[in-house]
């Protein structure tokens, strides 16, 4: 499928009025967290509103963009959208793995102002029926709250006017880049610099903490190891986690062994140099396994005795 291609099918799936869903994401609170994202409970007036600004500025337009390859020192043209294979682009493939499903998601809260602070951009997702899915993306941070501009804001009703006490943000009508049919298309490279770079740094960051656990638990194919973790958006998420455990520091391989002995994890270990290493299995079913061995997600109940595999979890009270 050519980019062009790929434009005609987006004015497909959205004239056949898909699902829309948004969520905003911010930086994480901390410099080492992953960013925050949270979803907007859409009343059916807002999300007129958001297809409309997708169909203003994407849909109403692709017969008139000039189509180019993605160049980071090129100027565009007004008519200039540029294009690259979504797939290269690792902060856009962490992104679209990301927010494919934003169920799981908690609900925007207007009151989060800490949450507010951080606000990064949105995310558009369009599903079709058959699951075919695109995806917008826009700067949007703290300023675009009403009352944290200068002065008040009032409202007439009936002739009289009022102070507006609600929490008010203001969305304009701009997408900076979407994703559709493989493809990343570049409307405003600013704007989408600025969404994108901190998703690069994540990325950076878990290849760095794939090291940091290379260097406590030795791991066979450490470099097949580094890429999963430094590309795919839950893996990073996942051993970013891990290395602020508190019981990082102590991690070695006579801790794991017998927790991969008694849940037969099927993982297998290299003698390197007299080292027992741990080897890396990429395909979906298994890549996840070293992260959960020491992430201690595999746990015995001392109450049944039964063996457990958690997704989630919390310290006790």
């Amino acid at each position: 499928m050519s980019a062009s291609d790929a434009l005609q099918g987006l004015r497909t799936l959205f004239d056949a009025d898909p699902e829309l869903e948004i969520a905003t994401v911010a930086r994480g609170s901390g410099s080492d967290d992953i960013p925050d994202a949270r979803s907007l409970d859409l009343g059916g007036d807002a999300e007129q509103y958001f297809r409309g600004v997708i169909q203003k500025a994407v849909i109403d337009k692709i017969d008139g963009w000039t189509i180019r390859p993605l160049d980071p020192v090129y100027k565009p043209e007004p008519t200039d959208v540029e294009v690259a294979n979504a797939d290269s682009v690792a902060g856009v493939a962490a992104a679209i793995e990301r927010f494919a499903n934003l169920a799981p998601l908690t609900s925007f809260a207007s009151g989060d102002d800490d949450y507010k602070k951080r606000m990064r951009y949105w995310v558009g997702v369009l599903t079709g029926a058959n699951g075919e899915k695109a995806f917008f993306f826009r700067a949007f941070t703290s300023s675009a709250e009403l009352k944290r501009k200068r002065g008040a804001a009032v409202v007439s009703r009936d002739g009289t006017f009022h102070l507006v006490e609600e929490e008010i943000f203001l969305f304009d009508d701009k997408i900076d880049c979407l994703v559709a049919g493989g493809y990343l298309f570049v409307l405003r490279k600013a704007d989408y610099r600025k969404i994108f770079d901190q998703l690069e740094e994540v990325l950076r960051r878990a290849r760095g903490a794939a090291q940091a656990l290379h260097a406590r638990v030795p791991i066979y194919n450490i470099a097949e190891f580094e890429d999963a973790c430094g590309t795919q958006a839950s893996m990073a998420d996942k051993i970013l986690a891990i290395q602020k455990r508190d019981y990082f520091a102590r991690l070695d391989y006579t801790m794991l062994q017998p927790v991969i002995v008694e849940f037969q994890l099927g993982i297998r270990v290299e003698q390197v140099g007299g080292q027992p290493h741990l080897v890396f299995k990429k395909d979906v079913a298994e890549r996840f396994r070293i992260l959960k061995l020491v992430d201690d997600d595999y746990l015995r109940s001392s109450m049944t005795n039964l063996k457990y595999e958690v997704n989630s979890k919390g310290a006790a009270p």
